[in-house]
């Protein structure tokens, strides 16, 4: 039987649909640009500066200029080709020949290429215009030599030299569309918001390059509307490395690849304004956003802060972070996408993370409780001043027991209610104002105990208690809560010296002990405090 003969047909995809698509690859402006910058990083260049404005029509104007090696006309044209060449270095940091093109696109509507490759040599232009796709095809248009913009911007970094300046022009996706028209402060604002933001990434992106002293990556210079962006480095400000492992992972053709994990904990943010200085504690950036793994592939940031799905980014382990290093050998093991900013480890490479980033992460909430009680010890007097003031003027016209003896050796006291005599705990103190006092911890995990504090019937309140931490802490600045707070409390232990009995003593243990208890779940969803909260 005669096999039947098969029939190919063309299927060349619609060049306008594909290019309307590839512009919502998910690209942020952020990471847009970094896949810029990558691109001059790769062509060899130590400076690179970047230009964000509004012209006098209120259109944003961008370009990326860099002193690399440029490119020749032909070289040119490729580079804007999706799905260009693969670059002859394998470890550059351009990776699919996608990211000029797609993140471009993301945010404007025609791309302008111009370069030199040769000193003095003439310069090329080359144009992508995604509104002639649909009568042009896969086209760029090249444009004739002369005395361009962007060719006097290329000598004012060049000096004739070799290079390229990348240009966006019909931007449509920076600001949003009624910023556009007309110019204003608005728009100024939000494009001052944008660099903001942009500067603060680049400088985290790029840091092993910008930092002159940190020698895993050459020094590269980035400005950013003529200023230079400083590095901003997540390891340093006070923070203790506790893990320093090489990592081995084999291929599937049998080659072993390496990859470095670094595991650091910063000190509580007081300490870090208390051993460096206020700068440095600014410079910590302590919080829930900045926590995780910061994964780098040939010393860029790609991907993180994160915990890669293991944790969630709470306060507790805002203390902790780690710094995964690896280079192209593992892009596929990790399945590095087109953007560069999202990583898949296989769960046996996650198993050995979570072994070495736990004892680490330890610490680090360790820290972050140390440092909490050390706002709660330094506000003690101010926050529950108040409350000891307001008590004062009011305990003569409340029955309360009557102490009889103190032992301050044993820390207990007795006193006389309407059952009788009854031991109870006792505090010296010869501050006759004071009726609550904030403790570094309660046996059992209690929140409070009632406690004869010198003279007066007082209460203990535990600091190291969830309830503390997520209720009182984060409403310290508001006398009228807390004082509601201490006042309840105080209350209760008041009731309980005027009711209580040897033989019921254990039933009012039990029920401040549920009391702890239950609060401590009730709050347990509720935001831990951020010292920043002030």
């Amino acid at each position: 039987m005669t096999k039947a003969a098969s029939k190919l047909h063309d299927v060349t995809p619609d060049p306008e649909r594909i290019a309307e698509s590839l512009r919502d690859t998910g690209y942020s402006l952020n990471t847009a640009v970094a896949d810029i910058v990558d691109n001059s990083i790769a062509a060899g260049a130590t400076e690179v500066r970047l230009e964000l404005e509004l012209d006098v029509r209120g259109n944003v104007r961008f370009s990326v200029t860099d002193n690399g090696d440029g490119m020749s006309p032909e070289g040119l044209v490729d580079a804007l080709r999706y799905g260009s060449a693969r670059r002859a270095n394998s470890a550059s940091l351009g990776k699919f020949g996608l990211g000029l093109k797609t993140a471009s696109t993301a945010f404007a509507r025609r791309i302008k290429v111009t370069s030199r490759d040769h000193v003095q040599s003439p310069t090329s232009t080359v144009v992508w215009d995604l509104d002639t796709v649909n009568t042009n095809g896969w086209k760029v248009e090249e444009l004739e030599s002369g005395d361009t913009g962007d060719t006097r911007l290329l000598d004012l970094l060049t000096a004739g030299g070799a290079g390229t300046v990348v240009r966006w022009e019909t931007i449509d996706r920076i600001l949003p569309r009624d910023y556009s028209q007309p110019v204003g402060k608005s728009a100024q604002r939000a494009v001052d918001r944008v660099e903001a933001a942009l500067r603060e990434h680049l400088g985290l992106v790029f840091q092993r390059f910008l930092d002159s002293e940190d020698e895993r990556a050459r020094d590269v210079t980035i400005r950013l509307r003529g200023a230079r962006v400083p590095a901003w480095d997540p390891f340093a400000y006070g923070s203790r490395k506790l893990v320093d492992k090489e990592l081995q992972v084999k291929l599937p053709d049998g080659e072993v690849a390496l990859m470095t994990m670094r595991v650091f904990v910063l000190p509580p943010r007081a300490s870090i304004r208390d051993e460096l200085g206020e700068e440095a504690e600014v410079l910590a950036r302590v919080s829930n956003k900045t926590q995780g793994i910061y994964v780098y592939r040939e010393n860029r940031l790609i991907h993180g802060p994160d915990w890669l799905g293991l944790w969630s980014q709470e306060p507790h382990g805002s203390l902790c972070r780690a710094e995964l290093s690896f280079d192209h050998l593992l892009d596929d093991a990790f399945q590095i996408d087109i953007k560069k900013s999202t990583i898949v480890p296989n769960q046996a490479l996650l198993d050995r993370f979570e072994e070495l980033l736990t004892p680490p992460r330890r610490e680090a909430n360790q820290n972050y409780r140390d440092g909490k009680r050390q706002v709660a010890v330094a506000t003690e007097s101010p926050m529950h001043g108040p409350s000891n003031a307001t008590i004062g003027e009011k305990s003569d016209e409340i029955p309360a027991a009557r102490l009889e003896s103190v032992d301050k050796a044993t820390g207990e006291a007795v006193i006389t209610n309407e059952h009788g005599p009854v031991t109870v705990s006792y505090v010296e103190s010869d501050d006759r104002r004071l009726f609550v006092e904030s403790v570094a911890d309660l046996p059992a995990g209690l929140l409070y105990r009632p406690a004869y504090i010198g003279e007066n019937p007082g209460v203990q309140i535990n600091r190291s208690h969830p309830y503390y931490e997520k209720v009182y802490l984060p409403s310290r600045t508001t006398g009228t809560t807390i004082q509601a707070l201490d006042s309840l409390l105080w209350a209760l232990a008041s009731a309980e010296f005027r009711s209580t009995q040897e033989s019921a003593k254990r039933m009012f243990e039990d029920l401040r002990y549920d009391v702890s208890r239950a609060l401590s779940h009730l709050v347990e969803n509720l935001p831990d405090y951020e010292e920043t909260d002030d």
